[in-house]
């Protein structure tokens, strides 16, 4: 990976990297900027706080506190345009000394002549018209898995094809639609458009929205066709090297896709066509088990039973998928705190998750534009604190009797505050 060291005028270190994925500009060691190779910021990281750029333009900051704690606020607009400033002055510092110090194109050198590009358009770029394109080509990308932060989403959907979880108010904004095949094909055909050389930093494609597999397998398909004839998708049995070689070579090769799906859609589809999907790219399926206590599930009115989820998962499994499985820390409350962890423990025991499968523990948030909080008073039912979550993660790992990493799931927090798209 080419990477440059240079001083500026003011006497700050400057190492700068490239490679075929994104930018970093580091100065001074405690200021980082992240470019795309089309020149957007990505992110930045400044003496211990993180900020990530989202491309509908706004900035989430996350850092620790003084207890240690994890704390995150999203920027308010004289906030970010005081950074997006602040990164034009350090950018025009370091374009300068980057000629200066003769690490410029006419070393007749590849790498520099790029890094210098990639500088002149983060420079150049004009973020207003970005967020518009970004605007019109997408709704709104409510949440994704965290291991899928940095892929690229294409909406074969919108919206979700249930809405009914009092807990979620994440796509009540939208009715649910299935895209034509032509309209799909004209969505990819943006995306890949607005991303431009940046979507070399989009390592995965998400089938978005909430859960794009309930689309019938005859209309899916077609879709899973277009993806694969448009990306360069990994084979699925690549070891690491070439994978990383794969990706290395082609800006439009990506890891698989990857999608949502609920239990109750998952049902519709049999084992052979999970295997037909995987075949076109599919690689890994995250679906909302929440929780495997049936009573808790019917009073969040979630469509589909936890055992409809565990046959589901088993079905995915001999496909020969990975599976994502998200668990809601605190939701219920003490009222269903015992069988909450004792269900959920049965299910995740109950499916077949291996070293390929992620179990994620994400913390009830409740969302004040869902129903939850108005049920739950009428209930009786308090919110969780941290504390009570924090127990409940141990007291369900401590029941599972799945192998541990590498030859079982991996278990990772999943805070939905930390998304950014």
């Amino acid at each position: 990976m080419p990477h440059y060291q240079l001083t500026l005028p003011d006497g700050r270190a400057v190492h700068i990297r490239i490679n075929h994925e994104a930018l970093t500009i580091s100065i001074a060691e405690l200021l980082v900027y992240t470019f795309d190779l089309a020149g957007r910021l990505y992110g930045l990281f400044d003496h211990d706080v993180n900020v990530r750029r989202g491309l509908d333009g706004r900035m989430l900051a996350r850092w620790r506190d003084a207890n240690h704690q994890r704390a995150r606020r999203w920027l308010d607009e004289s906030e970010t345009e005081a950074i997006m400033t602040r990164m034009r002055q350090d950018v025009t510092s370091v374009v300068g000394a980057f000629r200066m110090q003769g690490q410029d194109n006419r070393d007749n050198d590849v790498a520099k002549s790029m890094t210098l590009k990639v500088m002149q358009h983060a420079l150049a770029f004009d973020y207003e018209t970005d967020v518009q394109r970004f605007r019109h080509i997408y709704r709104p990308i409510s949440i994704l898995p965290p291991d899928q932060y940095q892929a690229l989403v294409l909406q074969a959907t919108e919206g979700c094809s249930f809405n009914t979880c009092t807990f979620c108010a994440l796509y009540r904004d939208r009715p649910f639609r299935i895209k034509t095949p032509e309209e799909f094909a004209t969505h990819i055909s943006e995306v890949i458009s607005f991303f431009g050389p940046g979507i070399s930093m989009r390592r995965s494609i998400f089938l978005a929205d909430a859960n794009a597999l309930v689309i019938p397998q005859r209309r899916l398909l077609p879709f899973m066709e277009q993806i694969s004839h448009v990306f360069h998708l990994v084979p699925a049995e690549a070891p690491p090297s070439m994978r990383y070689k794969w990706l290395r070579q082609n800006p439009l090769a990506k890891q698989g896709v990857f999608a949502f799906v609920d239990g109750l859609s998952a049902e519709r589809k049999d084992i052979e066509a999970f295997q037909e999907l995987r075949q076109f790219g599919l690689r890994r399926v995250y679906i909302g088990l929440e929780s495997g206590h049936e009573p808790l599930l019917a009073w969040l009115q979630k469509p589909s039973t936890a055992a409809d989820m565990v046959d589901a998962v088993q079905r995915m499994k001999r496909a020969g998928l990975n599976i994502g499985v998200i668990v809601l820390l605190g939701v219920g409350g003490r009222s269903f705190a015992e069988g909450h962890v004792r269900d959920t423990a049965t299910a995740l025991n109950a499916m077949p998750l291996d070293g390929g499968d992620i179990i994620y523990f994400s913390p009830f948030q409740p969302d004040p534009a869902a129903p939850y909080l108005r049920i739950a008073q009428q209930a009786g039912i308090e919110l969780p604190s941290s504390a009570f979550m924090e127990q409940q993660r141990h007291q369900i790992l401590s029941a599972l009797t799945l192998p541990p990493p590498p030859n079982g799931p991996k278990r990772v927090p999943y805070n939905l505050a930390d998304f950014v798209y």
